[in-house]
């Protein structure tokens, strides 16, 4: 019978998952012949020889038995008749060649697995103990790799060459670490070492000794830092109060915001917190997310963990490290946050960690390098009707670098979108797919902007690629929009655009969705702080028309900030703003002079923010239609939380506050009414505090917010039925930081369902700002692709 041979093309997540010895086994399996290659784009070539019966087979088994985390984008087989000529099957050294054949993209990072756990523990395996063991299902990936292909050299692995019994490890096709690019044991491999706060290194016999060590410092209330696999943690006890006390002080903006914890297994998560099947197997997936999960009536951990919330944010172990720390524990769960201040990048370098963090007890460091910053991922899980809906609150490790699947194809362009300003993660959009960076921060300081500029470096090397045009915001006052000028030198970009912020809300849904680009939506956009098209401050707004063509039909009534920021910071200004626009300022000044001594000024300030509210005349960067800062102000009036230590506390905290009454009916049902000037429609968000100040003595302020937030909800959904019925779209697109609100976007979904209106709301990524360049690029190519 006569060989044929067949060159097949396969794009998707096929590097960095044991791709080629899956398909070394099994061409060697079949008796096919040939060789099986990486390619410089992050595809591969398999060149297999043999019978066309066998050939057929093993064409088969490739897609159906593909490696777990193996995804196919394309699959393209081209059969040459040929004499024989292979002896044999190999995996061939890789290549720099790009075959331009669908497109390819490398894992996220990927957590211990099951096997390398079981050798953690195994005392007959010489991998016992050791922290960085890893194999071809799992281990660091992005975080680690410097340029495709990828192959160990082409990765901070080569740092550390292989012992001869992991260099035999990896040369066994019947071995995990068949071609596992990570592996390593004790003798070739990364270790970590133990610093004191005086940098002076502590002498232990083994790996296991210096965990013990560590544990034993934590649970006597010793704060201690830990290099991870993408940055740094702070790791610390969660039932003392003390050392969680001293880590918020010595954090600086970390007064009461919540800290992010570890816990051993599910087990001892549902002892405080309550659990559901989605969000245990999210949980438990690979990627090994941080989930917010509400606490229950047996929550034990310290108040301090989370100050004044209704939930903890939670995750399981994702490195061998932490399974070390967790197993040699007495307490279940550890504090893990942070260790960089805010808006600061990661900590990833040795020498910058021990400088940084004087306030540390101890250091756990490792000697790999980490070649990227990849912060924990955050989402919380919201049900909306019958389902749960992903809700990102930072889309990171263990998504990134996944793209994103367009209806729009660019071709051979490559957009960046560069997002707004905070909780910035810049985008790549290559021909369909869209490709998110890791979560940058707030970009305000210098290092914070030369880390994002370093991770779309990053992105552009791994896919062979550079930049045809940019989207930015359009705020004025923005470092990604007052830089956008050396942005573009450092690309060699002579294009560049900014869209308006929450039309780019609306635009990452639609890209989400796959909406048609010729088909008419309406957009709700809820959030705390845009810039506007007239110049102020937008944030309740309400659009209708196409996606590339949004016009702002609607929002909530504008009020004042006096004092701008000052406002977002201490919201019984806001409050006061808001009051205005019914009573007059000396009934004001009765109604919140017991609030005034919340104010840094006390009595003084009210007085001047009064005085400021008799002159009026407030330039438009100071006067807003903003949903964030009238749940800030509903706050306020219910004296709740009456300065933001971190961003959006007000309304988080009314929010958790008032979650608890969702089952029951003991409270008010409130209106919100809305009218229409001028033809655009306006939801008079003032009129709710009268009815809360008169009803305040007779319900508690976990009933009146409920009311409050479940009005709003409401009022903007019955606005939003009316433009419906006056347009005849019926497609609604809901989007914006607060849309995160369980209270409000339920209430909006069921009214638009009960009206008979499909709705669509972000789930893949961030409904926040970090979803803002997502939709830059999305709106961005919508308008290149109509030019003529």
């Amino acid at each position: 019978m006569v060989d044929v041979i067949a060159e097949i093309l396969v794009s998707g997540i096929v590097q960095g998952i044991g791709y080629r010895p899956f398909v070394y086994n099994l061409a060697k399996e079949l008796g096919i012949k040939g060789d099986v290659q990486n390619l410089g784009d992050a595809g591969v070539k398999i060149n297999a020889q043999g019978s066309q019966e066998n050939l057929d087979k093993f064409i088969e088994l490739l897609k159906q038995n593909k490696p777990k985390l193996c995804i196919y984008e394309s699959f393209n087989v081209n059969w040459i008749e040929s004499t024989s000529i292979y002896e044999t099957f190999t995996i061939a050294k890789s290549s720099s060649e790009t075959k331009g054949v669908g497109f390819s993209y490398l894992p996220p990072d990927v957590s211990i697995c099951n096997e390398c756990l079981e050798e953690l523990d195994s005392e007959e395996r010489r991998r016992e103990d050791y922290p960085f063991n890893s194999c071809v299902d799992c281990g660091p990936r992005y975080t680690v790799i410097e340029k495709i292909p990828y192959d160990r050299p082409n990765t901070v692995m080569t740092d550390f060459p292989f012992c001869p019994e992991c260099e035999k490890d990896y040369k066994n096709s019947a071995d995990r670490r068949f071609h596992a690019q990570t592996t390593c044991c004790i003798d070739c491999g990364p270790i970590y070492s133990v610093y004191s706060s005086k940098n002076e290194k502590l002498s232990f016999s083994s790996q296991k000794e210096l965990i013990k060590f560590i544990v034993n410092e934590i649970e006597s209330g010793k704060i201690v830092a830990i290099k991870g696999i993408g940055g740094t943690h702070l790791a610390c006890s969660t039932l003392n109060d003390e050392v969680l006390i001293k880590l918020r002080e010595a954090k600086g903006k970390r007064k009461y915001k919540p800290f992010a914890i570890m816990a051993r297994n599910t087990e001892n998560i549902k002892k405080f917190a309550y659990l559901n099947s989605e969000e245990e197997n999210l949980l438990t997936s690979f990627r090994k997310p941080i989930i917010l999960l509400q606490r229950s009536e047996d929550y034990y951990l310290s108040e301090w963990v989370a100050p004044g919330l209704h939930n903890v944010g939670v995750m399981l172990p994702y490195a061998g490290i932490h399974y070390m720390l967790l197993k040699e524990m007495q307490e279940p769960t550890v504090v893990m946050t942070s260790a960089n201040p805010s808006n600061y990048p990661m900590f990833i370098e040795n020498e910058e960690i021990q400088q940084k963090l004087d306030y540390v007890d101890y250091f756990l460091l490792h000697n790999r390098r980490i070649y990227q910053r990849n912060d924990d991922s955050v989402f919380r899980l919201n049900k909306l009707g019958e389902k749960y809906s992903i809700k990102f609150l930072r889309r990171s490790r263990g998504w990134v670098p996944e793209p994103l699947l367009s209806n729009i194809d660019i071709g051979t362009s490559t957009y960046l979108g560069i997002g707004a300003e905070m909780h910035l993660i810049p985008s790549l959009m290559k021909g369909s797919k869209i490709i998110p960076t890791q979560h940058i921060g707030t970009v305000t300081l210098l290092e914070t902007y030369e880390y994002m500029l370093d991770a779309i470096k990053h992105i552009l090397n791994l896919y062979n690629t550079k930049v045809d045009a940019i989207a930015f915001d359009m705020h004025p006052q923005y470092l990604t929009s007052t830089n956008i000028e050396e942005i573009a030198e450092e690309f060699k970009v002579d294009e560049w655009h900014a869209f308006q912020h929450h039309e780019a809300h609306i635009a990452s849904v639609a890209l989400e969705n796959k909406m048609d680009p010729e088909e008419e939506v309406i957009g709700i956009a809820l959030d705390g702080t845009g810039y506007g098209r007239d110049g102020t401050i937008w944030g309740g707004e309400i659009f209708t028309g196409l996606i590339s063509n949004l016009t702002r039909v609607g929002h909530l009534e504008q009020f004042a900030l006096p004092g701008g920021d000052l406002a977002v910071k201490y919201p019984l200004r806001t409050l006061i703003s808001l009051l205005s626009h019914t009573y007059s300022l000396d009934e004001i000044n009765q109604i919140v002079e017991p609030y005034a001594k919340h104010l840094p000024r006390k009595e003084n300030e009210l007085e001047f923010i009064l005085g400021q509210l008799r002159k009026g005349n407030f330039s438009p960067g100071f006067l807003t239609t903003s949903s964030g800062r009238f749940l800030d102000a509903v706050s306020s009036i219910l004296d709740i939380c009456q300065e933001q230590t971190y961003e959006g506390e007000p309304a988080i905290r009314l929010e958790g506050l008032s979650l608890g009454e969702r089952n029951n009916n003991d409270y008010p049902k409130l209106n919100i009414p809305h009218s229409v000037k001028n033809g655009t429609y306006e939801l008079g968000v003032s009129n709710i505090f009268p009815k809360l100040i008169e009803l305040k003595s007779e319900f508690k302020k976990s009933s009146l917010g409920f009311a409050v937030q479940q009005s709003l909800g409401k009022s903007l959904a019955n606005m939003t039925v009316e433009i419906s019925e006056k347009t005849g779209i019926n497609k609604m697109l809901i989007s914006g930081g607060v849309s995160l609100n369980e209270i409000i976007i339920n209430e909006i979904v069921k009214e638009l369902a009960i009206n008979q209106k499909e709705v669509f709301t972000n789930e893949k990524v961030s409904p926040g700002d970090g979803g803002i360049s997502v939709g830059q690029i999305y709106m961005m190519a919508q308008h290149q692709t109509k030019k003529p």
